[in-house]
């Protein structure tokens, strides 16, 4: 099955995750996020060469991620 959802970011709230864990329950997923407005090819190639330059990009090890974001992850998976 394939679910597309179109919304705000703004608009985003735990009651959307808890629809798709009920819907795909007992199921491995695969969630991509994207900008609507970055889905033509210029946007991307111009992604890709500021990754080339490390323009615009964030990095973070595993362990600082997880101190940031545990508690919303755990959250948002109960």
């Amino acid at each position: 099955m394939i679910t597309t959802i179109n919304l705000s970011a703004d608009k985003l709230d735990l009651s959307i995750l808890k629809s798709i864990k009920e819907a795909y329950k007992g199921k491995d997923i695969e969630i991509i996020i994207s900008d609507k407005k970055t889905d033509n090819v210029d946007a991307l190639l111009k992604r890709m060469s500021n990754l080339r330059k490390n323009k615009n990009t964030v990095t973070f090890t595993q362990e600082n991620f997880f101190k940031t974001y545990r508690k919303k992850v755990a959250d948002a998976t109960n």
